[in-house]
């Protein structure tokens, strides 16, 4: 395996290849993940809406080892007044390529991004308290623990974990 990784933004034609990360990353880590497998549905067609959604409002990144997405950040500005100052990111990377600074990579490209960009003043996210590697990952980079929701997430009959609320200011000066 590579250790050689491109990150770039995405583009509509990665649609098929975002549909299959997402179904990887979920069915790798269930109990880190908002949605089942089950649960995925997206189309085609609203996946690729969704990917160019990204051209207005906010980022969608991959990372890619020899041309095959194994890493995804999706970014999103708030389309409301009162909220357009900022947004919440999500990040994904295929359980092969954990550990080899691609998070890392792809928030670095994320604050660098939102610095150039006047608009983003503050990138939000949220995170499964049992995600402890990404947790971890996240404080490392300078985002704070804002709050928790707590026993938010049910991943079984009787097994809850906090949501956890986390977020980073931008400096544009």
């Amino acid at each position: 395996m590579s250790n050689h990784y491109l990150i770039r933004k995405a583009t509509e034609g990665d649609v098929l290849q975002i549909l299959k990360h997402t179904k990887k990353v979920i069915s790798e880590n269930p109990n880190v993940t908002g949605i089942t497998l089950n649960e995925f549905t997206s189309t085609l067609d609203e996946e690729k809406e969704w990917i160019n959604s990204h051209h207005t409002q906010g980022l969608l990144l991959v990372a890619e080892v020899n041309r095959s997405i194994i890493g995804l950040l999706s970014f999103r500005l708030s389309p409301w007044k009162r909220l357009c100052h900022q947004g919440i990111f999500e990040i994904s990377i295929q359980e092969k390529f954990t550990n080899k600074g691609i998070g890392a990579s792809l928030i670095k490209k994320l604050l660098a991004w939102a610095q150039a960009n006047q608009r983003v003043e503050k990138i939000s996210l949220e995170v499964f308290s049992n995600n402890e590697r990404a947790i971890h990952l996240y404080k490392r980079l300078g985002f704070i623990e804002e709050g928790r929701l707590k026993s938010h997430i049910k991943l079984g009959s009787n097994e809850y974990v906090d949501d956890v609320l986390m977020s980073i200011f931008i400096d544009s000066s």
